[in-house]
């Protein structure tokens, strides 16, 4: 899931946060390491020294409450956890997350973090597509005329690739089916492709391999808590 979170910020605790983001140290060794470095990368904070920000979080799915492996890293940095929601309906939710663009378009109150980290140069030289770690896609600038749907659009972009500069990013098994990102300087993505050999082959010729399958994403998310959770979108 991906939800939206709210910490209070002690003005004495800044420099420490700033330096563990600028050093790469926060969260090190954390299987959550990159995320929580997009999240903060990303976050804003208002008047009232209460930082906000968005991060993909499995734990739910893994039979935790949610952010449960996160908070205590955020504890190290934070005065209090004030509010962990669902960025989003779960009805709605297909699993995604990694690569999902479901939380792009909310807009998180006061100025950015970086800046009142004075992290803006830093943050900025690796903001690079190709060579940051801290990206999440979920929260980028997307052109949604270019996102398509199916096998037949996943035909189509194998002679795009090779006749353009579109390039494949990853592909991923979700509940609603295999979906597969591509870079063309704006990022787009296929989504609902069903989960057949032919797909597959296509993806091997794309150089892009997927490790679950469709079933196994559902079959997996069932056994967890998600699955029990009268909000769930298990289907």
């Amino acid at each position: 899931m991906r939800y939206y979170v709210k910490c209070k910020l002690d003005s004495q605790a800044r420099e420490k946060l700033a330096n563990s983001i600028r050093s790469g140290n926060l969260a090190k060794g954390q299987v959550f390491y990159e995320g929580m470095h997009a999240a903060l990368r990303g976050a804003t904070i208002d008047d009232m020294d209460i930082v906000h920000f968005i991060e993909v979080c499995y734990c739910l799915e893994g039979g935790l409450y949610p952010m449960a492996m996160e908070s205590p890293t955020l504890r190290e940095y934070f005065d209090l956890i004030l509010e962990v929601k669902d960025a989003r309906f779960r009805d709605k939710c297909t699993m995604e997350c990694e690569a999902c663009d479901c939380t792009r378009a909310i807009k998180l109150p006061g100025k950015p973090l970086i800046e009142k980290l004075n992290l803006v140069k830093d943050v900025l030289q690796e903001r690079k597509i190709d060579s940051t770690r801290f990206l999440d896609i979920g929260r980028i600038v997307l052109n949604r005329r270019k996102q398509r749907q199916g096998i037949d659009a996943l035909k189509n972009i194998v002679y795009e690739c090779t006749s353009s500069k579109i390039k494949p990013i990853i592909a991923e098994a979700a509940i609603s089916g295999l979906f597969a990102i591509f870079y063309d300087g704006e990022y787009f993505r296929i989504k609902n492709i069903p989960d057949t050999n032919e797909a597959r082959q296509i993806f091997d010729k794309l150089g892009l391999s997927i490790s679950d399958s469709v079933q196994s994403v559902k079959q997996n998310t069932k056994q967890s808590l998600a699955g029990s959770d009268t909000y769930s979108n298990i289907v």
